[in-house]
């Protein structure tokens, strides 16, 4: 593995290393695992379109130490407890399907990712729910929901590249892309709005708005014309801008 992969896959981990040291609170800790579950999907079936490119599995392996410091960071004993095996069998069906080569993937495996990724989120939300009293940032939440939709275009790309889409559970357990994509957008105006005052607040989502402009149509016409390695690349510029 060339050590420009390397340092890229690194300088892509330190850039969310924030968010980890960060997350104090147990609802930006819920939060913040709830982003790394996205970003496991995301680059799990980037992996796929790519047939097991270096650059994506060093990618992927970073995220998946990440995601593991996430649920060891959680103070509640109680909530790891209970988040832990969905967590596990979660990991345990990324890894395996990862170790899979894009002709030879199995469909039943895709199937028990994407409800093992469903659970887990299921249980992070209603968590989150419980901790209402406790609010995170708006910033994290938006940059939540796109990490959400690039896992489910780039997901979308991957799943009619291989002809698997009918096999994959999936596409009866998420929003389609297009409908979470307005939901971005809404809320991101919403967002601009809210932080009229603020000069670097301002700035900040002016940036985010300046990306979002260029891949919101492909991202709502998803359907039409894929452009997975596009929206990957420039949906992590605006969680990266989200979570810093």
């Amino acid at each position: 593995m060339s050590a420009a992969i390397r340092h890229y896959a690194l300088t892509l981990l330190i850039l969310f290393s924030p968010l980890l040291s960060a997350a104090q609170t147990p609802q930006e800790k819920l939060l913040a695992q709830e982003l790394s579950t996205y970003r496991l999907l995301t680059l799990f079936h980037l992996l796929r379109l790519e047939q097991g490119a270096p650059e994506v599995q060093l990618r992927l392996q970073a995220e998946v130490e990440n995601f593991e410091q996430l649920m060891q960071a959680h103070s509640d004993e109680s909530l790891a407890n209970r988040l832990q095996p969905h967590a596990q069998r979660f990991q345990s069906a990324l890894l395996s399907g990862a170790r899979q080569s894009h002709d030879d993937i199995d469909f039943y495996a895709l199937g028990e990712l994407s409800q093992s990724g469903h659970s887990l989120l299921q249980l992070i939300r209603q968590h989150q729910v419980e901790l209402a009293d406790n609010p995170a940032s708006m910033d994290l939440r938006q940059a939540i929901l796109m990490q959400q939709i690039a896992a489910e275009y780039v997901r979308e790309a991957a799943s009619f590249d291989s002809g698997s889409a009918v096999y994959d559970r999936a596409q009866e357990l998420s929003e389609p892309v297009d409908v979470l994509a307005r939901t971005f957008s809404q809320r991101l105006a919403q967002l601009q709005q809210s932080t009229a005052e603020s000069a670097d607040q301002r700035a900040k989502l002016e940036q985010v708005g300046v990306i979002w402009n260029y891949i919101e149509q492909p991202v709502l016409n998803y359907r039409e014309r894929s452009l997975p390695f596009v929206i990957s690349r420039y949906s992590e510029q605006i969680v990266t801008l989200l979570v810093n």
